[in-house]
């Protein structure tokens, strides 16, 4: 046994051996492996480090690439003050009113009212010469807009339904986006230039949103470029496409005017200049007084600042031409992140140069378009430096709030950047030096018509010209052609991604599709002694003019030295510009015992509401330069009427202080198209689309708004004169 066992642990020794000589063979190999592999980790941990510090290299690079702003204002340009006697001032004195002069040749309207008519219009109207309406399936173009204005029906794209206006419109604009005549007309054109088989052409033409974005994207940068492969060599075939576009918008306005006696239907030309990097908008409707225009119309390409689009009006326009008179209007300002009404848009400019462009804003914007589809921009709640009571009507149909959540771009920069951020106020913060730009998104008071008129009020008490004294109207800026098209009970939507009520009530990307922020848009009104082109054109620039949120509200609004209560004198009309000014004029603050006549009768239409109240909205700078606004109850009606009138005193009124003052009309509360239509789909066949369940408002009022009457110490030389 212990033999046997000695025998088994020697074998069992002697394996061991041999196993522990292989075992240190394996460790003599596996040294080597090691050393082998420990070098191969340093190699790679060399590469991943070098790898590493790229990447943070490059990271750096992209967020100073996408925060850098590619582009620095040109603070050498020289800027021109207009000097043609058609871009003066005009005095304003009580009673005296400029006589109808025409400058083209028509027959005189057969009537006539030297006391003024309200008119009603849309000078803001895209069809399909638009590169954002084409591709979306909008075949209207201006012949078929101004039809649908006179009230013929139009086919609605994607849906074909076809839709009327129960009531005509007065006058009308088609006002295209200029910056893409060209590119749209090669693209849609086959065989007329050999862009038409390039790739973004048949983009284009397939449409969605990279149709959509071909062209529009050049709308959204500081230095925009047109695409060389559709435009040809020097931009050649677009400049003379262009230039055929432009002659169809003329004719087609040409043939929609109403020359005769009767006088049926006003048609203008115009278009729109489309400045908006990164989507700020910085947007204006070009309208001129008649068919007398430039050769070319402005674009963002060819005039990529304000100040040289302006000056191009002053010396194409009314220095080139005779008969030639333009006003531009800027619109959407409450989606421009501080920019639409910059004050500092020149900063660090000459300061020849700073006082030639606030000249030639007050020169041109003699109207703002403060209401629309995309809102309304009268004024706004929650920002600093307004002393005033919080306004509710500022809330309705807004489509940016502060502390709302949105989603935006920046392509100003080397780099684009998409960023969700709260909207704040706009603070110096976000002012980029390089190019004078609020980067937002964000909200500015001067956004708003309220905020910036008090800061145009803040350069006149400064010593300098008032370059945001402008008047306003409304329009729809609608993308389908259905000029004036604002009844909330049957709103087909202004954008081809509207026409569908589940998309109309989806969720809103700000800019274009609003969808449920989304409202059927306003109107432009006027008051002129008859309906012609050079009557509303005079009105307009003298900022007779007014708005409506979309129903055919008549405001009327006088500043004067009356005595009683001219809403109880059958002649009261005449009293009132007999002894005073309408809105939208401009008086001295020394003038003694100054009262205000507001009068407003309510859209004549059947369906239509009653005016619930007359408010009267005075914003001024006081001695210790606070910006300052309070809203005015002058006449109410709990009930609701057809007309309201009253006479206001203000009873803080000091000569030293400038101040503007306007009316605005409120209509009883109504259903809002959203609940007004997802109603009527509870009640059909079909059912109402779960979209019907949202938080927006079931009720809304209607609003008209007049034109300021403005009071400036400084105007020594307009002194009231005797009737």
């Amino acid at each position: 046994m212990s033999s046997g066992g000695a025998d088994f642990n020697v074998d069992v020794m002697v394996r061991s051996i041999d196993s522990i000589g292989k075992d240190c063979n394996a460790m003599r190999f596996t040294d080597t492996h090691f050393a082998a592999v420990l070098k191969g980790l340093r190699m790679k941990r060399r590469i991943g480090l070098g790898v590493l510090g790229f990447l943070i290299v490059l990271g750096l690079v992209v967020v100073w690439a996408m925060n850098t702003t590619r582009y620095e204002i040109d603070r050498t340009e020289v800027v021109v003050a207009p000097s043609s006697a058609k871009s003066m001032p005009e005095v304003y004195r009580f009673g005296v009113a400029p006589e109808l002069v025409y400058t083209e040749a028509r027959t005189p309207c057969r009537d006539r009212n030297p006391l003024k008519s309200a008119f009603f219009g849309d000078l803001h109207i895209h069809t399909g010469y638009s590169a954002d309406a084409y591709p979306e399936g909008t075949r209207a173009f201006p012949p078929e807009a101004y039809a649908f204005a006179k009230g013929e029906p139009l086919a609605l794209p994607v849906s074909g339904e076809r839709v009327q206006l129960d009531r005509p419109l007065d006058f009308a604009a088609v006002t295209d986006h200029s910056e893409s005549f060209g590119e749209g007309y090669i693209c849609r054109t086959e065989g007329a230039f050999e862009g038409y088989d390039t790739k973004q052409c048949r983009t284009f033409r397939k449409g969605g949103e990279a149709g959509l974005r071909m062209f529009t994207t050049v709308h959204a940068g500081l230095r925009p470029k047109r695409k060389s492969a559709v435009c040809g060599e020097d931009d050649a075939d677009c400049r003379e496409a262009t230039r055929r576009v432009w002659q169809a918008t003329i004719a087609a306005a040409e043939a929609a005017y109403d020359r005769s006696a009767q006088c049926a239907f006003t048609s203008f030309v115009g278009y729109e200049y489309t400045r908006s990097p990164s989507g700020m908008h910085m947007h204006r409707n070009t309208i001129f007084r008649n068919a007398d225009v430039p050769e070319f119309p402005g674009n963002f390409v060819d005039y990529p600042t304000l100040p040289q689009l302006l000056h191009k009006l002053e010396t194409e326009c009314r220095i080139g031409r005779e008969a030639c008179d333009v006003i531009s209007i800027p619109h959407n300002s409450n989606i421009s992140s501080g920019n639409g009404f910059n004050a500092r848009s020149l900063a660090g400019f000459s300061e020849e140069a700073q006082a030639a462009h606030r000249e030639q804003r007050r020169a041109y914007d003699r109207l703002m378009e403060i209401t629309q589809h995309k809102g309304t921009s009268e004024c706004v709640n929650g920002v600093e430096g307004i002393l005033g009571d919080t306004d509710e009507y500022c809330d309705v149909e807004a489509v940016r709030k502060i502390g709302a959540r949105e989603r935006a771009f920046d392509l100003t920069s080397w780099l684009p950047r998409l960023f969700t951020r709260t909207i704040r106020e706009c603070t110096e913060d976000d002012i980029d030096p390089k190019d004078n730009l609020y980067k937002g998104p964000c909200v500015a008071a001067h956004d708003f018509a309220r905020g910036a008129w008090l800061s145009g009020l803040e350069d006149e008490a400064a010593g300098g010209v008032n370059p945001f004294e402008m008047g306003v109207i409304g329009s729809t800026d609608s993308h389908v052609g259905a000029s004036g098209n604002t009844g909330e009970h049957d709103f087909p939507g202004h954008i081809a991604h509207e026409i569908d009520l589940e998309d109309r009530l989806g969720a809103p990307r700000l800019g274009r599709h609003n969808r449920i922020d989304g409202n059927p848009g306003g109107l432009a009104g006027v008051w002129a002694v008859e309906n012609s082109r050079d009557a509303l054109f005079q009105s307009m620039k003298r900022r007779e003019a007014f708005a409506t949120s979309g129903t055919r509200i008549a405001p009327r609004f006088f500043a004067g030295l009356y005595e009683g209560d001219l809403c109880e004198k059958a002649d009261w009309l005449e009293t009132a510009y007999g002894q005073g000014v309408p809105m939208g004029a401009r008086l001295p603050a020394g003038v003694p015992g100054l009262r205000f006549v507001a009068q407003a009768a309510r859209d004549p239409a059947e369906a239509a509401n009653p005016l619930e109240a007359l408010q009267i909205v005075k914003g001024w700078i006081d001695a210790d330069g606070q910006k300052r606004f309070l809203v005015t109850d002058v006449a109410r009606s709990e009930t609701g009427a057809g007309k309201l009138c009253a006479m206001y005193e203000d009873p803080d009124y000091d000569p030293l202080v400038h101040a503007y003052y306007y009316l605005r009309v409120v209509e009883a509360p109504t259903a809002r198209w959203s609940e007004t239509q997802c109603d009527a789909a509870r009640e059909s066949d079909g059912g109402a689309p779960e979209a019907c369940e949202n938080e927006a408002p079931e009720m809304i009022n209607e609003f008209a708004w007049t034109s300021p009457i403005w009071i400036t110490p400084a105007d020594a030389d307009v002194l009231p004169v005797s009737p």
